[in-house]
């Protein structure tokens, strides 16, 4: 009797890159960072589509802390994330909203 074993769709770098609209180099820095899991087959890398999954089930999550946020960058630092920009903003003299209409 033959059985077949059906996988999950791998992607790669670059078609990663495309669906979170990053560079294949972000993308790679994720992934030798250890925030995207990855398999390595020789030198390419494949994500498992399982990943992408995950990834977009957590962008619905809305418990996020500060370093969840993007603020974590500081926190390696050791600077009070959230106060490090209240003060660049007070320093700037622009409400979120004024910052948020430039960018638009």
């Amino acid at each position: 009797m033959v059985t077949s074993t059906t996988y999950e769709p791998v992607y790669r770098v670059d078609q990663v890159a495309r669906i979170f609209k990053l560079t294949p180099r972000a993308v790679r820095t994720l992934i030798r960072n250890g925030d995207l899991p990855a398999i390595r087959l020789g030198k390419h890398y494949r994500i498992p589509q399982s990943v992408i999954d995950d990834l977009f089930a957590s962008a619905v999550k809305t418990d996020w802390s500060p370093e969840d946020l993007g603020f974590g960058i500081w926190k390696t630092r050791l600077r009070d994330s959230v106060s490090y920009v209240n003060r660049l903003r007070a320093r700037h003299k622009k409400s979120l909203k004024q910052t948020v209409a430039e960018l638009s």
